[in-house]
C-alpha cells in the first residue's frame, strides 16, 4: 500500500490506493500479517488488504477488487466506500487510502495467500495486542461503532502505540 499519490494540479495527494476492510457477521474484522522485509510499508504488521491503483484500474473500487484478488483470492464485487485515510508512505509522505467495506464470512485458511503471511480474524478488542497502526485501529472501531481503547500497549522499543 505505499505507491505515492499522484498530486494533483494543485500539488496535493489525490487518493492513489484503496484497501478493504473485510468484516464478518460475528463482529470480526479480517486482518493480513505483512512480510517482514525491509523497505515494504509497515513490515510485519497486521494491516488491511489493498495497494495501490495501477494504470489499468478506472477506479479505486476496482483498484480494491484487485488487490483483493491478488492477495487472498477473493472476488467482492459489492464493495462499499467507508472512510479515506491518511497514512505515512516509506518516505514520510503523506498517503490517502479509499477505504471499502465488505461482508464475508468464510475461512481464511482455505484463501490462497500470494502476499504477506497470514490472513485471520479478530475482534476489535483484542487488536490493541497487536501490531497494527493506529490508524487501522481507529477505523476497525469507527466501522464496529465502538470507542478507541483508553490504554494502548507500547510497541516493542518504546515506538507509542500499537
Amino acid at each position: 500500500m505505499d505507491p505515492r499519490p499522484t498530486p494533483t494540479p494543485h500539488g496535493s495527494p489525490r487518493v492513489g490506493n484503496a484497501s478493504v476492510l473485510l468484516h464478518n457477521d460475528a463482529g470480526a474484522y479480517l486482518l493480513h500479517l505483512r512480510d517482514n522485509l525491509p523497505g515494504i510499508w509497515e513490515p510485519g504488521s497486521w494491516s488491511l488488504p489493498g495497494g495501490g491503483r495501477e494504470p489499468g484500474d478506472r477506479s479505486l473500487a476496482e483498484t480494491a477488487r484487485r488487490e483483493l484478488r491478488e492477495e487472498t483470492g477473493l472476488d467482492l464485487p459489492g464493495l462499499e466506500p467507508f472512510a479515506v485515510e491518511t497514512a505515512t508512505g516509506t518516505d514520510g509522505s503523506p498517503v490517502l487510502i479509499q477505504i471499502f467495506t465488505a461482508r464475508w464470512n468464510g475461512d481464511p485458511a482455505t484463501l490462497h495467500l500470494t502476499e504477506g503471511v497470514l490472513l485471520h480474524w479478530f475482534r476489535p478488542e483484542v487488536m490493541p495486542r497487536l501490531r497494527l497502526s493506529p490508524s487501522t485501529l481507529e477505523l476497525v472501531h469507527r466501522h464496529a461503532g465502538l470507542p478507541l481503547p483508553t490504554a494502548w500497549p507500547a510497541r516493542p522499543g518504546g515506538q507509542g502505540p500499537a
